[in-house]
């Protein structure tokens, strides 16, 4: 296992996954970082909030689920503006980092609006790839090796699922929770939340 692991979620709070992923994080005394999406979080504030008081890194993902691709610098800035404004409500520390939908920037104007606010663009060195349902166990032999061959790895995972809409690739994040706890009860490293950046792992479009 690499000297140091940032376990990264992003998409919630999500009223099944997330208290799972809290209490399986405590029991093990690790501490990771919560990529907020807003609509999400408005829906389930009180799931925010113990995020918040159990003393996770609380970072903002978006107010809506679009790649920045698709928008442009208005509709950038007032997304996260939203969402900031939000995560103030709930009681979270004046954010760090910064973490768009999918990873994607949209050049010349993301990072801009990222340095306004004093945020770092925060990407990932290992992608669970969660979101397609694979089981825990499987994605954990998958990327075990690529975290271990890493001195600081920072994972990719995601509490969040799709609540409403077409059926998803997975009904919950049940196998995101197995994943969790394959890692930690691996032992070996020490889990803290995400520190810089890592925005050179993101993706500048459009292509």
């Amino acid at each position: 296992m690499a000297a140091t692991v940032a376990l990264t979620f992003d998409d919630g709070p999500n009223p099944d996954a997330t208290p799972r992923l809290l209490a399986l994080l405590e029991r093990h005394g690790a501490t990771a970082t919560f990529f907020i999406w807003g609509e999400r979080a408005a829906l389930h504030p009180e799931i925010a909030r113990e995020v918040v008081a159990a003393g996770h890194s609380v970072q903002p993902h978006c107010w809506a689920h679009v790649s920045h691709w698709t928008l442009d610098a208005t509709a950038i800035r007032e997304d996260i503006e939203r969402i900031t404004a939000l995560l103030a409500e709930l009681g979270a520390p004046d954010p760090t980092l910064w973490r768009p939908p999918y990873g994607r920037l949209l050049r010349g104007e993301s990072a801009a609006i990222a340095a306004e606010r004093g945020l770092a663009l925060a990407g990932w060195t290992v992608s669970s790839e969660d979101w397609e349902g694979r089981d825990g166990a499987t994605m954990h032999a998958e990327i075990a090796p690529l975290i271990e061959a890493q001195e600081e790895a920072v994972v990719l995972l995601h509490d969040g699922h799709r609540e409403t809409g077409p059926v998803p690739r997975r009904p919950d994040a049940s196998n995101t929770v197995e994943l969790v706890r394959l890692l930690l009860e691996a032992g070996g490293a020490a889990f803290a939340p995400l520190r810089g950046g890592l925005g050179d792992s993101l993706s500048e479009g459009p292509p």
